[in-house]
């Protein structure tokens, strides 16, 4: 809900794009009980929301895992990893510059799904 926890505007739109005053904070405060400074964050919840070890074993995972895949998978390894840094495969003018040409020679009315699926 939109301007959770203030007692006057809490469901309002006025909660959305206006700052919700001083008088309004405190009210707010007092009625969730949040009793800490401004800006601090309490060292329990801090804790509670660090999720740098839990992804930190999910990468070595991953790492772990990928490696395996690429020792038993290489081709298809280096294609993802190529996909996934963003390169474009070795051929790529090539076979562009070949699609180019076809398109040239030979028009045709189709639909563009169509003809981005050709090559794809």
């Amino acid at each position: 809900m939109i301007g959770f926890g203030s007692p006057n505007k809490a469901g309002k739109e006025e909660a959305h794009g206006a700052p919700l005053g001083e008088e309004e904070v405190a009210l707010a405060r007092q009625k969730l009980g949040w009793h800490h400074p401004p800006f601090e964050i309490p060292k329990e919840i801090y804790h509670a929301w660090d999720a740098r070890e839990k992804g930190e074993k999910a990468q070595q995972s991953w790492n772990e895992k990928f490696a395996a895949y690429k020792k038993a998978h290489p081709q298809l390894a280096e294609e993802f990893t190529r996909r996934m840094s963003g390169g474009l495969p070795k051929d790529w003018e090539k076979t562009t510059q070949k699609y180019i040409n076809e398109l040239q020679a030979n028009p045709a009315k189709i639909a563009t799904r169509k003809a981005s699926a050709k090559y794809a």
